[in-house]
């Protein structure tokens, strides 16, 4: 069956009249595999059911949801534009953060960074973040550092701004990116990634 989709997009606009005019990009994907089937990329192959997609990706989505109210509630603090942007498509192939790359409504080249939250739900077990894309501009490792308590989460840092997910379509357009993941676990694109 084919229908259409659509990205949800929130534009805050930055305070700052010299900064305002660029952006911080955050977003992660709201769609999953629906109900799984033999040819799917479920894991369960076999099984046709819900795959709730707790982890991938309402984490992400609740995640980058808090990050607007906090943005939004706090006056002065941010001096860039953010754009928080919920993808549709990611499953099938990055098509909601293709398209958006290919038909920005902002000048791109205006973009800072591309932040990308995906499977962000699983931190309490192992303390772990994924922060990859860090080699993808000066100093991005360095922020990030100086930005995280490291006596709550350990992190693990990659260099490389390609993967497989959103990130990778502003990479794709000289965006400086990072991801952020606490990384697979056995209930990925399974029905037994609940909330619980």
């Amino acid at each position: 069956e084919k229908s259409s989709t659509s990205n949800v997009v929130m534009l805050l606009p930055g305070e700052d009249e010299g900064l305002k005019d660029e952006y911080v990009i955050i977003g992660a994907h709201l769609d999953h595999i629906g109900m799984g089937c033999p040819g799917s990329s479920s894991r369960a192959a076999d099984t046709v059911a819900v795959h709730p997609g707790a982890d991938d990706n309402a984490s992400g989505v609740s995640l980058m949801l808090e990050l607007a109210e906090k943005f939004s509630a706090v006056k002065g603090d941010n001096r860039r534009s953010i754009l928080f942007i919920a993808f549709s498509g990611e499953e099938m192939g990055l098509l909601g953060s293709k398209y958006f790359t290919e038909h920005p409504f902002i000048d791109l080249s205006k973009a800072n960074v591309m932040i990308n939250l995906d499977m962000v739900g699983r931190l309490q077990e192992t303390n772990l973040v994924q922060v990859t894309g860090v080699g993808t501009a000066e100093n991005l490792k360095d922020i990030v550092m100086k930005s995280t308590d490291t006596s709550v989460v350990n992190l693990a840092f990659s260099d490389e701004g390609y993967g497989p997910s959103d990130h990778s379509s502003f990479y794709a357009k000289n965006i400086p990116v990072l991801f952020y993941t606490t990384g697979v676990h056995i209930d990925y694109h399974t029905p037994s990634d609940k909330p619980e």
